[in-house]
């Protein structure tokens, strides 16, 4: 390691320790460098003093192969500040080599089997209890739970209020539960435990959405990496190296056979397409007139109980329940259909939302951290087979 050192306006004392504590912290910063070649590497160090003033300055710059890493220290001593300045290098040598090696990846196993469960075991027979009961409430709503949160983050990522990828419906609902958890004995008694769950769920996704977009975007570049290079036209052999690795169109039985007790394909793709203008009409709704309009129109709620759940007033639920009707009508004829076509596709709304039953895996999760049972069914839970029946 190639080691540069500038000392300014420094009294005797600190001419002579600084060498001293510069060579002594290189060396132990040389043996975690031993993947570079020590002629790549150079480590430049500057201490320094205003004329007059007490306080000293030290900058390091370690170039590397790979980036370059800076710290700086102040204080009133050369040693304290110059191991200070590279206790702090150090500590951002170790982030750079992580990610060299890409340790968050190969690491990611064993996190994921350290936040796997949603609660550690309760501490005494009262929080075991008390969890018990929780899950009893909460129980009969996991599935509407799950829903709510699925469509609503769907939307979200549509409309681009959410980065793709960035949330996840596990995570949400996890989210929810252990809110619930924490308030649950101070819930309002005007709401039933579906519309205070529901509630819960609403904030819980509105708060995770807004720190999702304030992150730092996935795709986000170092200012000190190398830009990438620009994309370049096919050649030739690119082109013909696709085309023989394309699979032929080969026909198959369906393709010859008709289904009779099918629908016609123009039918169909016209639902469809319907279908699809009215959930992109419903992601650019905003969220508030979203979920009003679902909860009126899909769930077939009355105004009253929408404005208790979503803390409005009866007639600001109705105004804005008309509003929104009268946006997706407007973006389904800009979109093609009819008036009349329009007019159906937001009649037959119930029948375009599909109701998905939770995840086994999930609800299983809620179980196992509520009642410390992870295969066996909570005290006084129906059966599964009794469930199936219904």
């Amino acid at each position: 390691m190639n080691v540069t050192t500038a000392f300014r306006n420094l009294d005797s004392h600190g001419q002579h320790r600084g060498p001293e504590v510069i060579r002594h912290e290189a060396a132990a910063l040389e043996k975690r460098l031993a993947r570079f070649r020590p002629d790549l590497v150079r480590l430049e160090a500057t201490v320094s003093q205003a004329r007059g003033k007490k306080r000293i300055q030290a900058d390091l710059r370690l170039g590397l192969p790979s980036g370059v890493i800076a710290a700086r220290s102040e204080g009133f001593e050369t040693e304290p500040v110059l191991r200070k300045a590279f206790a702090a290098l150090g500590r951002r040598l170790d982030r750079h080599l992580a990610r060299l090696q890409r340790t968050t990846e190969w690491k990611r196993p064993t996190r994921r089997a350290r936040i796997g469960r949603l609660l550690p075991s309760a501490r005494d027979r009262a929080e075991a209890d008390r969890r018990a009961l929780y899950f009893d409430l909460i129980e009969d709503h996991l599935v509407h739970v799950y829903n709510t949160i699925r469509r609503e983050l769907i939307y979200l990522e549509a409309s681009g209020a959410v980065p793709a990828n960035r949330l996840s419906v596990r995570g949400l609902v996890d989210a929810t539960i252990l809110n619930g958890l924490d308030r649950f004995e101070k819930r309002p008694s005007e709401f039933s435990v579906g519309d205070w769950l529901t509630r819960l769920a609403y904030r819980t996704i509105g708060a995770e959405a807004r720190a999702a977009r304030r992150a730092l975007p996935d795709d986000a570049a170092r200012l000190d990496d190398a830009p990438e290079a620009p994309a370049r036209e096919p050649t030739e052999a690119d082109q013909e190296m696709h085309e023989f690795y394309q699979p032929d169109d080969v026909l198959l039985l369906e393709d010859l056979v008709a289904d009779e007790d099918g629908e016609e394909a123009e039918t169909w793709m016209a639902r469809r397409e319907a279908a699809l203008a009215l959930h992109r009409a419903l992601a650019d709704l905003p969220a508030l007139w979203r979920r009003i309009f679902l909860r009126l129109h899909m769930e077939d709620e009355t105004a009253d109980r929408a404005a208790v759940v979503l803390d409005l007033s009866a007639e600001d639920v109705a105004r804005l329940a008309e509003a929104a009707r009268a946006f997706l009508h407007q973006r389904l004829i800009e979109a093609g259909h009819a008036p009349d076509s329009a007019d159906a596709a937001l009649t037959d709304i119930p029948t375009h939302m599909a109701q998905i039953p939770q995840p086994l895996e999930y609800r299983d999760r809620i179980a196992a951290a509520m009642t410390g049972h992870g295969d066996e069914r909570p005290h006084g839970a129906p059966d599964p087979a009794e469930r199936a029946d219904h």
